[in-house]
């Protein structure tokens, strides 16, 4: 039986209080109101009134005193102030008295301040048609007048010195008045608030034990238990109201971190450790951008993956600087039970709307970068771009298509000679596998990287192991004195610590002398693990197949490897072949590399001829074996025999 909780019983006396609460804010709401229209009236008065008078009578008594000052400046300088000669000083006043008349609120004062007003002007207008009598002005009367002039305006000014003071008295008087009103407001809105308070108080006492258990089910449903943050389906709902969010149309940005090595921490250590090493990861992060001024949302997506959400500003700054504070706190190592580990974060950016107006959208764009992140080497970041979009969608159709081409055996192995210095005979041959994809022919180093990374390149590899010995098997017993062949193995084949035994199967089923089969590795490759590639070429050597280091000149430790490889041959990158006649650097790099190789008692070949001027200067400094354009294309098993049969007569000439 299903264990339901029990309503309790809702008292009498909070049903009954209720409505005296509303009541009770129905009488505080109309008191307010009546204070509201009351504050509002002596508002507008002062607005209305006061404020355009005070502002007129200071008008006023600025025209009169300018008009003082050019009566002075006039008795002076005996030129005609310009204020003056165009009638402006008068207008000033005139205009003001108007805009007081406009008003109409005070007509005594208006009446009291009219003569001497007038008399101003008067003795003004006197003042100006004695200065107007040229030389023979009298002076006596031009004082007289001037000081008739300024009386009236001292006059005026008390006028309107008085007038001005009394409103302000009446303006203060109004304020203070309004003042208690919004006083009286105040007590009113806090008995209302206090009422509603009271209210909210029962409420809540009767929907508490409700908001508890929903609250209790909201968490487990939307929060990770882990990690206590927002969980997926938290993050859809909260994120997809920040996408479609368009009162601002400011940039928002999605990032997806994960940690790249917790499966190692977990499984090495355990995996209530590894929760830990979670937990604390998290919670760090939840700090940092709790403490930083960054708008953003943080959600744990899954174990080991979360999502951010940052709503940036113009000019898009807030992504990137949060991602740089983020990239500094990951390179910090987590205490867990007094160890350190390194925690190495990869993380996927994508913005909004520039990559999509989904969330769905935008998260898989974040997911595409951060595994764009992971694929080169984790503890990086990676913006979402178009491409990304194409290469995801072109690694599907290419493995999809390498897994066909495996069941049907579409590869194709094309052969490159290698011919030594002279040019007029073939030492070998370097097998190039080819992929027919959609009508066309793939390069290697395009469907190569998405073998390794689709798990198919141990059995390309062996594929092109077999057919490559077969064919060189066929040849032989057609009569041809065929040479060695080489092929390219990747760093996973050569890893496998199952490879020798692979190489030695298919020698003895296909009956390939070993001695025949050269098997080349980069410098690159040969960098991942060193230690089990020496494992590796050292039971290939006991087989009897001869190993090559391909694209020497790179790496990082060239010369290390001609120590520690059972080499046998070295083949110089196209690179440094390139530019061979343009570059002394190159040229001195070459020669140098010849020269050790051969003091090392290794065959060294040159990859990448295509020029006259470069096969003359590989062959002054005595390289072994040359391959390129120059002396032939890859060739196709017929197109191989009939370049044997003819290679006497086609040295130099370039293979169409």
């Amino acid at each position: 039986m299903l264990n339901r909780p029990k309503r309790r019983k809702i008292s009498k006396r909070i049903v009954l209080g209720f409505p005296l609460l509303v009541l009770l804010a129905v009488a505080i709401v109309w008191q307010s109101i009546d204070s509201v229209r009351e504050v509002t009236g002596r508002a507008e008065t002062l607005v209305q009134r006061h404020i355009p008078e005070l502002r007129e009578i200071a008008t006023l008594r600025a025209a009169v005193d300018g008009y003082l000052r050019a009566l002075y400046e006039y008795y002076a300088t005996l030129e005609l102030p310009r204020e003056m000669s165009n009638g402006e000083a008068e207008r000033r006043i005139s205009r003001a008295m108007s805009a007081l008349r406009a008003l109409g609120h005070y007509e005594g004062e208006e009446a009291s301040l009219e003569p001497q007003l007038n008399g101003f002007r008067q003795a003004a207008r006197e003042f100006h048609k004695e200065m107007q009598s040229g030389p023979g002005r009298n002076w006596d009367r031009l004082r007289e007048f001037l000081s008739k002039a300024s009386t009236y305006a001292t006059l005026a000014n008390g006028e309107l010195k008085a007038w001005d003071t009394w409103i302000r008295n009446r303006a203060i008087d109004g304020g203070e008045e309004a003042m208690s009103g919004v006083a009286r407001l105040n007590k009113l809105q806090l008995a209302f608030v206090s009422v509603v308070v009271m209210m909210i108080a029962l409420l809540m006492r009767l929907l508490y034990v409700r908001v508890r258990d929903q609250s209790r089910l909201y968490s487990v449903a939307y929060h990770d238990e882990l990690t206590g943050l927002p969980n997926r389906r938290s993050m859809h709902k909260i994120a997809t109201e920040l996408m479609r969010d368009e009162v601002d149309l400011v940039r928002k940005s999605v990032m997806w971190l994960s940690l790249d090595r917790i499966g190692l921490v977990s499984g090495t250590y355990g995996y209530d450790l590894g929760d830990q090493l979670l937990a604390t990861f998290s919670q760090g992060l939840e700090t940092l951008l709790d403490e930083s001024p960054f708008n953003c949302c943080l959600f744990s997506f899954e174990r080991a993956n979360w999502v951010i959400c940052v709503t940036e500003e113009e000019d898009y700054p807030n992504a990137s600087q949060l991602l740089s504070h983020i990239e500094t706190f990951t390179q910090r190592p987590l205490l867990i039970d007094g160890r350190k580990f390194n925690v190495a974060c990869s993380i996927g950016v994508a913005h909004y709307p520039e990559h999509g107006n989904t969330l769905t959208g935008i998260l898989r764009k974040a997911d595409t970068a951060r595994r764009e992140a992971v694929g080169a080497g984790g503890s990086t970041h990676r913006l979402y771009h178009v491409e990304m979009t194409r290469d995801a969608e072109h690694f599907l159709a290419v493995e999809t298509g390498l897994r066909s081409a495996l069941k049907k055996g579409a590869f194709e192995l094309l052969y490159q000679p290698k011919l030594d210095s002279r040019g007029d005979r073939v030492h070998g041959a370097e097998a190039l596998l080819r992929w027919r994809h959609e009508g066309r022919y793939m390069s290697p180093s395009r469907f190569i990287p998405v073998a390794e990374q689709a798990g198919l390149v141990k059995a390309i590899g062996e594929w092109v192991l077999q057919r490559a010995c077969e064919q060189w098997v066929a040849w032989h017993a057609q009569g041809v004195d065929v040479p060695p062949i080489a092929i390219n193995i990747s760093a996973q084949q050569f890893q496998d610590a199952d490879f020798p035994t692979l190489v030695q199967r298919i020698l003895e089923r296909t009956g390939m002398p070993p001695g025949m089969l050269e098997l080349e590795i980069t410098e690159e490759a040969a960098n991942v693990r060193p230690e089990a590639v020496v494992e590796a070429m050292g039971a290939l050597k006991q087989i009897g197949v001869t190993l090559a280091l391909d694209d020497f000149g790179t790496g990082y430790s060239s010369l290390a490897y001609l120590k520690r490889f059972p080499l046998d041959v070295l083949k110089i990158d196209r690179a440094f072949i390139r530019r061979l006649g343009e570059s002394a650097q190159d040229l001195a790099i070459v020669r140098m590399i010849v020269e050790v190789a051969h003091e090392l008692g290794f065959e060294v070949v040159a990859e990448g001829v295509e020029s006259e001027l470069q096969w003359q200067l590989l062959r002054a400094m005595q390289c072994d074996l040359l391959q390129g354009y120059l002396f032939s294309r890859p060739l196709d098993a017929d197109g191989f025999l009939s370049f044997l049969d003819s290679v006497s007569i086609r040295v130099g000439r370039e293979a169409g």
